[in-house]
């Protein structure tokens, strides 16, 4: 037997049980699951009758220790950073996706899978995780949905129920979100190959974009970084312009907040920052209240202060 279908046979539950009335059959128990069965808390089930497709949203790959399978948790989804800044990386990232869900056949006629791999990487509180907020909205505006992959123990319930969720829903679009990536599989040899077992080995599916991020791009091993069948285009989140900078404050101010400040200041003043930077001088002064000038020197304060690895910079541009 194929590990595919090894991997198939341990996420079907023992269905036994499940049902109320006697709609369960014995045949049920070598057949592979066509639906989902719902659960509490937003919670999805493999199973052969009720739901055909989950609703659209963020989801986890959980164990259920009750049904003794994995199922699909539904999670929040936060919109707080979603919008459109003026970056040169989401409108070349935007692009790149839609061009790939809209040229499925094309993918077919030349005999390739359909499938793309997205790795960003720059430093802290660039706006990597609002990139990946706008994008896994975009993929439920289209009715996919987003499945997060956060370590290793995420990376061996996906390569198991994977399998499961394909045969359910084989041409639901789908993001497979690796948020920092370098902790998930790093000089870890058999982390790697889990995650290369993914990406394009034995266990790749079809209509699917992968998302990773990264710090530290260095950790990753050459044969994450530098192989576009795993990940196609790279893309380095820079620290906000003076443009991303003037429409992050404008998006987060009213125009009573807009008309006490000195936006020509604060736009000169924070150059160098990260977006979380602007995010805490936004609340530093129009939410806590504290003048603009204190905000400034107490995040001048934290520039300053040495990290473990012995270094001042935290954040800041040099």
């Amino acid at each position: 037997m194929d590990m595919e279908n090894i991997a198939i046979e341990e996420s079907i539950p023992q269905i036994e049980g499940y049902f109320e009335d006697d709609s369960y059959d014995k045949k049920y128990e070598t057949d592979v699951p066509s639906c989902w069965n719902k659960l509490k808390d937003d919670e999805y089930l493999p199973s052969y009758v009720t739901t055909p497709k989950v609703p659209t949203g963020v989801y986890e790959i959980v164990w259920s220790h009750t049904h003794q399978t994995y199922t699909l948790k539904k999670q929040p989804f936060k919109t707080d950073e979603l919008y459109h800044l003026p970056s040169p990386e989401i409108k070349d990232i935007i692009e790149d996706i839609n061009s790939f869900w809209n040229r499925v056949d094309v993918y077919k006629k030349y005999n390739f899978v359909h499938k793309r791999g997205i790795l960003m990487y720059g430093e802290p509180g660039c706006g990597k995780s609002g990139i990946i907020q706008l994008l896994s909205k975009l993929i439920m505006d289209k009715d996919g949905i987003v499945i997060n992959v956060k370590d290793e123990d995420d990376v061996e319930s996906f390569t198991k129920f994977i399998p499961t969720f394909r045969k359910i829903e084989p041409k639901r679009p789908l993001v497979v979100i690796l948020e920092d990536i370098d902790s998930i599989a790093g000089e870890n040899r058999n982390q790697v190959s889990r995650l290369l077992n993914i990406l394009d080995g034995v266990k790749q599916i079809e209509n699917v974009v992968y998302i990773a991020t990264t710090n530290y791009p260095e950790k990753l091993q050459e044969r994450i970084t530098n192989r576009p069948s795993r990940f196609d285009r790279r893309y380095k989140v820079e620290l906000p312009n003076e443009e991303i900078r003037e429409t992050y404050i404008r998006h987060k101010l009213n125009e009573e907040d807009l008309n006490k400040i000195n936006m020509t200041e604060w736009v000169e003043r924070t150059k160098g920052m990260s977006l979380s930077h602007l995010k805490e001088v936004v609340i530093s002064t129009i939410v806590m209240g504290r003048s603009f000038e204190e905000t400034m020197e107490n995040l001048e304060v934290m520039k300053r202060t040495p990290s473990a690895k012995g270094e001042s910079n935290i954040g800041f541009g040099k």
